[in-house]
């Protein structure tokens, strides 16, 4: 039967514990949340062996190596002294890596291109958009020089379904109609 004082726990079981190496919250939490009994709550060690990471924590704090990276690399195979003095790699580093090993995100245009396209008014991305992505010729699309809003607005309704249906006016419907309307 469950009994309310199996959940209260004395001063000289919190010193039984200290001496064990139970913290305060550990001896709470086993008891109360926990629903351990008291003896072993108070006499099982809490901590198992010290993890390699408390071993070697300052150095590898003092080489710019955090617990996730260290980890990591130790999941990879690295070897241990590698892993906490290898410092991490820059995002130039990382992006100078990437392209050596992807051929497609290296640059794709020239600095004289991407210049001569600035000159004209284009930008980077509508230059790549352009070439890439709606294949215009690279002659074109650095020399076509992007179109103003009003140019763009007018096109836009030239092409449109919308601006190719005629809508008749009130008077040329009323022609249509057979209705026969006095006039006073």
């Amino acid at each position: 039967m469950w009994n309310p004082y199996d959940y209260y726990i004395t001063p000289e079981e919190y010193e039984v514990a200290e001496k064990n190496g139970i913290r305060r919250k550990s001896l709470e939490y086993r008891i109360r949340r926990g629903c351990w009994d008291k003896e072993k709550a108070i006499t099982i060690p809490t901590q198992k062996e010290p993890s390699e990471w408390t071993e070697i924590k300052n150095i590898s704090l003092k080489n710019g190596i955090s617990r996730q990276t260290f980890s990591a690399r130790r999941k990879r195979g690295w070897s241990l002294v590698d892993a906490i003095t290898i410092p991490p790699l820059t995002q130039d580093e990382i992006i100078a890596r990437a392209k050596e090993n992807n051929p497609q995100k290296a640059p794709t245009f020239t600095e004289e291109q991407v210049k001569r396209a600035e000159e004209n008014g284009i930008s980077y991305k509508t230059l790549y958009d352009r070439v890439k992505r709606y294949k215009w010729d690279l002659e074109e699309a650095i020399s076509t020089p992007i179109l103003s809003a009003s140019e763009r607005g007018r096109k836009g309704k030239e092409r449109s379904y919308w601006s190719k249906i005629v809508i008749p006016s009130r008077e040329e419907r009323m022609k249509h109609r057979k209705l026969t309307y006095i006039a006073n």
